[in-house]
């Protein structure tokens, strides 16, 4: 593709898809809580977590400022009559097991790392993803094996902003040290990825696997670029195979 440079990939339901218990996810967080000191029943905890994650979502949605999972768990434990701060270390290790459910639930495409090896060879490469704990997601990219071939990791909670605002695609730009037109974006998703990328003078791909194959942009949505089945069959439209 003519005067692509680099190339930066959406993560969730494009590099790898996840199918994690999240009931076991919440009861693990309650768990630690309640071994870091934060006494409070499960029901009590999860009427005050759901209010707590709505608030916060509205603000990740409508504003496209990212939120950590620290917050709301936090404001969770407030709502329940507990002193909690985000910033505690406890409420970070509860997070952290959260996760670890998640983290064995990745499922990578069939692909990787070769995909990324070969690309390597001719484009920068980069991730650009929406993701509320930082650490899960780079210990997920070090272990479906793509990390080392990486020039820049951006991540919502780390940049502050959520796909679709312009100033994480910046974020990844400047780290690329490339401008928007020599960039390619693959993503799964018609708004946050496709429409995010076009907006900032960014090329396109729409994929259809692993994660979110019944995703289709809908009519007056920005069109991608290009549709591929998964990133797998990317290099045949960069003259790569």
């Amino acid at each position: 593709m003519e005067h692509v440079k680099a190339i930066l990939f959406d993560c969730v339901g494009t590099l790898f898809r996840v199918e994690a218990d999240h009931g076991l996810q919440l009861k693990l967080l309650h768990e630690r809580l309640k071994a870091e000191g934060f006494n409070l029943n499960y029901q009590t905890f999860m009427e005050a977590y759901r209010k707590a994650y709505a608030k916060y979502w509205k603000i990740r949605r409508e504003e496209l400022k990212e939120v950590s999972n620290m917050v709301w768990v936090a404001e969770a434990l407030r709502l329940a009559g507990l002193e909690a701060s985000s910033r505690d270390p406890a409420i970070e290790r509860a997070v952290k097991d959260y996760f670890q459910p998640y983290l064995e639930a990745v499922k990578p495409v069939e692909c990787l790392p070769s995909l990324f090896e070969e690309l390597k060879e001719q484009f920068k490469l980069g991730v650009v993803t929406n993701f509320t704990y930082a650490p899960a997601m780079r210990e997920i990219l070090s272990s479906i094996g793509v990390v080392n071939f990486l020039d820049v990791v951006a991540i919502s909670q780390e940049v502050g902003w959520r796909k679709p605002h312009p100033k994480i695609f910046k974020a990844a730009l400047k780290g690329l040290k490339v401008n928007p037109e020599e960039a390619l974006l693959v993503g799964d998703d018609p708004h946050d990825d496709v429409a995010g990328a076009k907006k900032m003078g960014i090329k396109a791909v729409l994929v259809f696997k692993p994660g979110n194959a019944d995703k289709r942009f809908s009519e007056g949505e920005v069109s991608p670029d290009f549709q591929l089945p998964s990133v797998c069959s990317l290099k045949n439209i960069l003259g790569r195979g």
